[in-house]
């Protein structure tokens, strides 16, 4: 009994919670409090304010609407390949000014030409259309998509007055095809012909069937919309010169035909506007005799994922004579190293420059510009106005007409001759252009096409 006492008085002083139990307790409870008290309130997401991001520009394919907002009523659609259907477009619409009209020159693949049954809503209008015709009959390419809609187009053309200028070689069996097909299909759809067919032909003298045949055209245009000329023969600028003294050399062409600094790194895709440049890894003469100066040339493509089979063409993109390019300077006393721009004067033009810009003058001469060839009746007719000596002005604007007295001239003293832009200014001292406007007048250096012989089946680069 007495060993009992005790352990039953131990028993009874025994607490109901042991210290760990009280310390986990605390420990809960502390935690719960401060979760409740301290805890972090979620913060409230932030209301950005949307940014006003303007909508993509959509290229404005709609002709009609630029007319009616430059006040033209003469729109000049032209299919050039190397250049000339697009020059002879550009002078016609100039001439318009001469009759008291509007005109401009459109590249039919930037517009939509389901809009030509929308002439009608603009007075005295009228369309023409210069077009080539391209290998074994086709269109140019950016005259493609214009020929395949009007195979198959449907649309009332009632409204539409229209003449065509077609540029070919008779020695091809599908002399002018596109022209021809073109006047008629219009003509079918129910447009007026104003004018007849002009047919240039290439294997002659296609600057003299164009200027014939728009000698007798714009009489035409005249007796039918009822205008007279207006007597002002004085030169229309198109570009203005803007000489750049502080630009960063960075930005400035030195010859490339597209993307800037392409030259230094190239980017795919590659097409004609953005060719990919492939350097000439052989060239060698395969003939060595005789009058033909024939070469085979290897390029190499590597990189440039391009396809490619026999038959398909290669161009080559020329480089005017250094020495020829000097003496333009030299005769015209300029910098040929400054930094110009010509800026088109329709701010509404798609054409802002005739070739990349900015540039130099030497760069312009040098890539840009065609200064071998003998030039057009048109940069005669132009350039005469400089000719401080009234007898070179005279025999340049001769030169220029239609007289026959002034095409045997032409003929005999450019043409015959070989005379280029070069001996025409050695020859005329008195004749001291501009050279800003030298370089607007003279056409763009074009490519020049080859067949590839090689197949791209075999390791051969393309020759």
């Amino acid at each position: 009994m007495a060993d009992t006492q005790p352990t039953e008085m131990m028993e009874e002083d025994e607490p109901f919670f042991s210290n760990l139990d009280l310390f986990l307790f605390s420990l809960i409870a502390g935690l719960l409090i401060y979760w409740l008290i301290f805890r972090k309130k979620a913060e409230p997401i932030p209301e950005f304010k949307k940014l006003e991001t303007a909508a993509p520009t959509t290229r404005d394919t709609s002709f009609i609407d630029k007319m009616k907002k430059t006040g033209k009523n003469i729109v000049v659609f032209y299919g050039s390949q190397t250049g000339t259907a697009e020059e002879f477009s550009n002078r016609l619409a100039k001439d318009a000014h001469r009759y008291g009209m509007k005109g401009m020159a459109a590249d039919p693949e930037e517009y939509d030409l389901s809009e030509l049954s929308r002439m009608g809503e603009i007075d005295n209008s009228l369309a023409i259309f210069c077009l080539a015709t391209y290998g074994e009959g086709d269109p140019t390419d950016n005259a493609q998509d214009f020929y395949d809609w009007l195979q198959e187009a449907d649309a009332d053309f009632s409204g539409l007055k229209y003449t065509v200028f077609a540029l070919g070689n008779k020695t091809y069996e599908h002399y002018n095809a596109m022209g021809k097909y073109v006047d008629k299909r219009l003509e079918e759809l129910g447009a007026q012909r104003i004018f007849d067919l002009g047919m240039g032909d290439d294997d002659g003298n296609l600057e003299e069937d164009f200027v014939s045949w728009r000698e007798q055209f714009w009489p035409a245009v005249c007796e039918h919309f009822g205008v007279e000329a207006t007597g002002e023969e004085s030169s229309i600028r198109q570009y203005e010169l803007k000489v750049h003294t502080d630009l960063n050399m960075n930005k400035v062409y030195t010859g490339e035909l597209g993307r800037l600094k392409s030259f230094e790194n190239q980017k795919p895709p590659f097409d004609s506007k953005n060719p990919f440049l492939a350097p000439v890894t052989v060239n060698r003469k395969l003939n060595k005799g005789g009058e033909r100066h024939l070469m085979h040339l290897e390029l190499d493509i590597t990189g440039s994922k391009i396809r490619y089979e026999s038959g398909d063409h290669v161009a080559v993109y020329p480089i005017n004579d250094t020495a020829m390019v000097n003496k333009i300077g030299e005769l015209l006393a300029v910098d040929l190293d400054t930094v110009i721009s010509l800026n088109n004067l329709d701010e509404e033009s798609n054409k802002k420059h005739p070739f990349p810009c900015p540039t130099t003058y030497r760069t312009a001469l040098t890539h840009y510009l065609d200064i071998t060839n003998s030039p057009r009746t048109n940069v005669l007719y132009e350039l005469a106005q400089y000719a401080s000596d009234p007898k070179d002005q005279e025999n340049m604007r001769k030169m220029a007409s239609s007289s026959a007295e002034g095409k045997a001239q032409y003929q005999s003293w450019v043409l015959d001759s070989c005379r280029n832009i070069v001996a025409i200014l050695e020859d005329l001292p008195s004749l001291r252009p501009p050279i800003d406007h030298l370089c607007e007048l003279l056409p763009r250096l074009q490519a020049r096409y080859y067949s590839i012989s090689s197949s791209s089946k075999v390791r051969y680069p393309p020759t």
